[in-house]
């Protein structure tokens, strides 16, 4: 049984849009006349990216949301209809709300906060209500705990920006880091609100990863004693949810910080969903593809594709290899021919004179109509992985991405080549200044210490190409300094690694899938599997709300170790910013399959395990860069 992170998620949005009833019925089963409310829904930035994989403009209409708007936007006052606010607790927000009360834009005013709103907010909100004469509008306050982005059934986002900056900022100061981990706390209390389930934390003792858990933990115990709790049953009481009368079935949430394997958020990809979100950069589950080099093609040619769990080709090919992707088009496009070609046989008439020539014809063409929207939907989603798989393909062959991907596997799996290296990094090679500037890290990473540590003439040649490409270096200093201070950098993935388009295609190497499970992914399996000898089990910090509060992190007696139980359900977060990659090699975890590359979605096969991941932000190989290229500048490199 999955842990149904979106669904929940989902469900608890669309209550708040029936004016938080709790049972949401039918809208075929309404009389409209009677219990129909139409209404406008206001939404900060934030609320709006939480909303929108969730939501579609359609649905809302069918919540009876006939105007959605932002609200820092100028708006016209509307005096007969309610307004559904949902933003996040902030002192502009409640000051904007309290404009609209003055400004008396609404009949109601229903109010939806996205995380707990702080007592003093609570007391402004108030007081600005009581100034408007408005008090009596205000219809409902609501605390939601849905401050996260559910992109898929199994991946979430915190939509925390910079937060790898934040986190590893030497000239930080310690309210700002306290600041940033209260922000993270207060998006897993939600993820886990959210769920109705308390999880037991572990993480790697020491640094922000523990700071998180044990803020987390005494927020959540917070929770758990209070009378009415939304974990007084731990979990949801319809069918469907998971008994958690056991601490075994109650899941795990794994906590850990970027660089616990920096390289997974610098590598290049090779299968479909992280080549589209790395290279198309794609949001909210929208990538926009542009047809045509030209300034005038490019205006014309623009197109945006949803990509969702209800795409049938998506969900079956997401983890495949790209050159997979493209033969499965070709397959599914050849497939639509050929159900094309049988429907013009069927309505091909007989003798039209003869009785049962017509009543055969008849019925032909009626299961000639009847195929018809099955096939259109069929090609709407053949056409759009057309294109995005011809875009995909564009820019492989002009960045030689499949040759930046099996070099940094090498590099990683000890067997990269100085001199490939250098060919690519030189101005003349092929890639962007980022493509290069990521090979150049995980090149220095992997040649930091030992007899494979570089000279200080091979690292002035490495920043010499990458300026003669155009590369700021800073990024690539600041990763050096880290490695300086922390020799263990590499350590865990040192111990991991033991004219159609197919024909367009096939001048791009067709690489075998890496046999690499990632190091996060490793990390979670061995946490949920608790097994004696694992070194994760022994050495993590084990944080419990449900049990007897302590400080130094220690499982209790019979956790951990000989005959303790294995955890089926786990939820893998990963502060400083995720990537797709690093979600599938997680998600791989659910169906027994360690390596990437191997078709399907996790969960697909109904497993008995779930597993879930999440990070701060999902982030791009480039915008990752970009991050560590600040903190460089900011320590002087």
């Amino acid at each position: 049984m999955a842990l149904q992170l979106r669904k929940r998620q989902q469900d608890a949005i669309h209550r708040m849009l029936n004016l938080n009833v709790t049972r949401i019925v039918p809208i075929g089963e309404r009389e409209a006349e009677e219990t129909e409310v139409y209404k406008i829904l206001v939404m900060d930035r934030h609320c709006f990216d939480v909303i929108t994989p969730l939501v579609r403009v359609n649905e809302l209409r069918r919540h009876g949301v006939t105007l959605h708007l932002r609200l820092d936007n100028e708006r016209q006052p509307i005096h007969d209809v309610p307004a559904v606010y949902f933003v996040r607790p902030t002192a502009h927000n409640v000051a904007r709300i309290s404009a609209d009360f003055a400004a008396g834009l609404y009949e109601a005013y229903h109010l939806n906060f996205s995380s707990s709103l702080p007592r003093p907010m609570l007391e402004d909100l108030a007081a600005g209500s009581v100034k408007a004469n408005a008090a009596g509008k205000v219809a409902k306050v609501f605390d939601q705990y849905v401050d996260f982005v559910s992109l898929a059934e199994d991946i979430f986002s915190l939509a925390q920006k910079d937060a790898y900056v934040a986190l590893n900022d030497p000239t930080a100061k310690d309210a700002d880091v306290e600041t940033a981990v209260a922000e993270v706390v207060k998006g897993l209390l939600s993820v886990c609100a959210t769920l109705g389930r308390v999880p037991i934390i572990r993480c790697p003792r020491g640094g922000a990863a523990e700071m998180v858990a044990q803020q987390l933990t005494k927020q959540l115990r917070d929770h758990v004693d209070a009378r009415g709790s939304m974990f007084s049953d731990d979990g949801y009481a319809g069918a469907g949810s998971l008994s958690l009368g056991s601490r075994e079935e109650r899941p795990i949430l794994c906590i850990f910080e970027r660089n616990f394997d920096l390289a997974a958020a610098l590598q290049h990809a090779w299968t479909y969903a992280p080549l589209v979100h790395d290279v198309l950069d794609m949001r909210l589950n929208r990538v926009d593809i542009t047809q045509g080099s030209s300034a005038l093609d490019a205006a014309a040619g623009k197109k945006s594709y949803d990509l969702e769990d209800n795409d049938p080709f998506w969900r079956a090919n997401a983890d495949s290899q790209f050159p997979k992707v493209a033969e499965e088009v070709e397959a599914q496009l050849a497939a639509y021919k050929k159900a094309i070609a049988e429907v013009n046989a069927q309505t091909s008439l007989g003798d039209p004179s003869s009785d049962a020539d017509m009543a055969t014809n008849t019925q032909k063409l009626v299961s000639a109509v009847a195929s018809l929207p099955e096939l259109q939907e069929r090609k709407k989603f053949i056409d759009k992985h057309t294109n995005i798989a011809t875009a995909l393909l564009g820019h492989i062959k002009n960045r030689g991405l499949d040759e930046y991907f099996a070099l940094e596997e090498d590099l990683l799996a000890g067997k990269g080549d100085k001199t490939a290296v250098m060919g690519l990094l030189q101005a003349t090679g092929r890639g962007t200044p980022e493509d290069k500037l990521r090979l150049a890290i995980i090149y220095a990473m992997t040649h930091s210490s030992g007899d494979d540590a570089m000279s200080p003439a091979d690292a002035e040649a490495l920043e010499g190409a990458l300026r003669a490409s155009g590369a700021d270096a800073a990024a690539l200093g600041f990763v050096q300094r880290m490695a300086k201070l922390n020799h263990n950098l590499l350590d865990y993935a040192e111990r991991l690694y033991g004219q159609s388009l197919s024909a367009v295609a096939k001048g791009v190497k067709s690489l075998l899938a890496s046999d690499r499970q990632l190091a996060v992914a490793r990390a979670t399996e061995a946490l949920m599997s608790n097994e004696p000898d694992s070194r994760e089990c022994a050495e993590y910090a084990w944080y419990d709300a449900k049990a007897k509060a302590t400080s130094d992190g220690n499982p209790p007696v019979g956790a951990v170790g000989e005959g303790a139980p294995a955890h089926d359900h786990a939820i893998a977060f990963v502060m400083g910013g995720g990537n797709y990659l690093e979600a599938e090699s997680v998600r791989a975890i659910a169906k027994g399959d360690d390596g990437a590359g191997g078709g399907g979605r996790a969960g697909d096969g109904g497993g008995r395990r779930s597993v879930a991941y999440g990070a701060t932000e999902m982030l791009t190989g480039a915008e990752f860069v970009a991050q560590l290229g600040a903190l460089g500048r900011k320590t002087g490199h």
